[in-house]
């Protein structure tokens, strides 16, 4: 992948984003909606992810899917609405089948002022707290931050509920820069979350720019190994996501 950093001319879309995000109330963001394909690896097999994001009556679902024969099946799901510009999770589901097996379940319970957590066969309950999310539609409250902002911050901070623990999760900005996919050179925000043991877990995430900052590419390194996911294909409010044309 190479990576390329913005000049002020390749930084125009960016420029152009920002006044559009200064004029809306954190209560006018509304979350586009997207269906996109990513490639990554499984168990050491390739396999091709399917991320949809749908809005129904104010409600939405995030949905990624992936499958290799009958070696590997994969499925995550989250609910949740939007209210004031924050993402509130209603549930939550990861499920992995196949050569490993593996379930992870979060309910938002605001009636019974608890989340419950599901990890390892084992169930937590947590006191409610409205900005607590599931490691899914945490991606999707990091989208609506950059929307809602004139400049991408420089530091994002968002809890995530992992079992039987509220992670407090940062990141950072690292640049933003220019990269090829397989459609195109795209201009993104990279973030790096902040670790204890840098030397040893390293998660980066780059989201692009012109198409609501969805994701284009992941990378988590961990141990000596490294995990990428990578944009294949996709459509944001079903226009296609192509690179921009900085010729004009």
């Amino acid at each position: 992948m190479e990576l390329k950093r913005l000049t002020p001319r390749l930084l125009l879309p960016l420029v152009l984003l920002a006044p559009l995000a200064s004029e809306a109330s954190a209560g006018d963001l509304a979350l586009p909606t997207y269906v996109a394909e990513y490639k990554t690896a499984v168990a050491g097999m390739q396999v091709t992810l399917t991320r949809t994001l749908t809005e129904k009556k104010g409600q939405y679902q995030l949905s990624q899917s992936g499958r290799k024969t009958f070696l590997i099946k994969l499925s995550e799901d989250a609910n949740f609405t939007v209210k004031e510009g924050r993402v509130i999770g209603d549930h939550f589901v990861y499920q992995l089948s196949g050569v490993t097996n593996r379930r992870r379940e979060v309910i938002f319970d605001k009636s019974a002022d608890v989340i419950r957590s599901l990890r390892k066969k084992k169930w937590t309950e947590h006191p409610w707290a409205d900005d607590v999310l599931d490691r899914l539609s945490l991606q999707e409250q990091f989208r609506l931050i950059l929307l809602g902002a004139d400049t991408p911050p420089d530091l994002v901070a968002l809890s995530v509920v992992d079992g039987d623990r509220i992670k407090p999760k940062q990141f950072e900005l690292v640049e933003t820069v220019l990269i090829d996919t397989d459609v195109g050179q795209l201009n993104t925000v990279h973030y790096r979350e902040r670790r204890d043991d840098p030397e040893k877990r390293r998660s980066d995430t780059w989201l692009a720019i012109d198409h609501t900052f969805l994701m284009v590419r992941t990378e988590h390194v961990e141990d000596g190994s490294t995990t990428v996911i990578e944009l294949v294909s996709g459509a944001v409010e079903g226009q296609p996501i192509t690179e921009p044309d900085i010729a004009q």
